[in-house]
């Protein structure tokens, strides 16, 4: 599936409040309604979907900063293996509070499920990115 296709249906996702209910725990669809930030909350779950449907491991690595290590709670992006850029569909969430997002303190890691989490498969089946 093309890259630019996935990106644009999870970003068009984000501002329908039915996906936000769907995919967003509690604490983050108030934090997303407070902040007018439409991405706000979805960074694990759209790194997830970009990360599954376009490559998986041998495209990207997921990073991530510990909630324990940041006051803004915890963030995700991927880095392409392969020229080492970062992709971060919801970089904005901080970028339009102008809050530097801390790169330095993000670690390596995998996904905590071996195929589509809960909310990573309503996000992707919701932007009409996989089938039901």
């Amino acid at each position: 599936m093309d890259l630019d296709h996935i990106i644009q249906s999870l970003r068009q996702s984000f501002s329908n409040d039915s996906i936000k209910r769907a995919v967003l725990s509690d604490e983050w669809y108030l934090k997303n309604i407070d902040s007018g930030i439409d991405s706000t909350g979805f960074c694990y779950a759209a790194c997830e979907v970009i990360y599954r449907l376009d490559g998986g491991k041998e495209k990207w690595k997921k990073m991530a900063i510990s909630k324990n290590n940041w006051d803004h709670g915890g963030h995700c992006y991927l880095i392409n293996k392969e020229n080492s850029e970062i992709l971060d569909i919801t970089s904005d969430q901080y970028d339009l509070q102008n809050i530097p997002i801390p790169t330095n303190l993000a670690k390596g890691g995998g996904f905590r499920t071996k195929d589509f989490s809960n909310a990573a498969r309503t996000l992707a089946q919701l932007s009409g990115l996989i089938k039901k």
